[in-house]
């Protein structure tokens, strides 16, 4: 699908509402705007990690959660590498 659109004297872009469902955004969405080789390229901006991490874990069971160390943040090294933990 191509459609021609056109900035006005402020340069500001309306998307029309029917090519913007047809990408999957929503009208009124946000959209992250670079230019690439003289080109404008628009994206879906990307979540935070936060909730990257979040999605990633929601279909582990509360059990296995529970398995984690208490202390994984600050015994990073001892988890990771084998190092000694350090002393709290």
């Amino acid at each position: 699908m191509s459609t021609i659109l056109k900035t006005d004297a402020a340069g500001t872009l309306t998307i029309p509402a029917d090519v913007c469902r047809a990408a999957g955004i929503e009208p009124g969405g946000e959209l992250a705007v670079k230019t690439e080789d003289g080109a404008i390229v628009l994206n879906r901006p990307r979540p935070p990690i936060w909730e990257q991490i979040l999605a990633l874990t929601v279909d582990i069971p509360p059990e296995e959660l529970g398995k984690l160390p208490r202390d994984g943040s600050a015994q990073l090294d001892h988890y990771l590498y084998g190092h000694p933990k350090r002393p709290e």
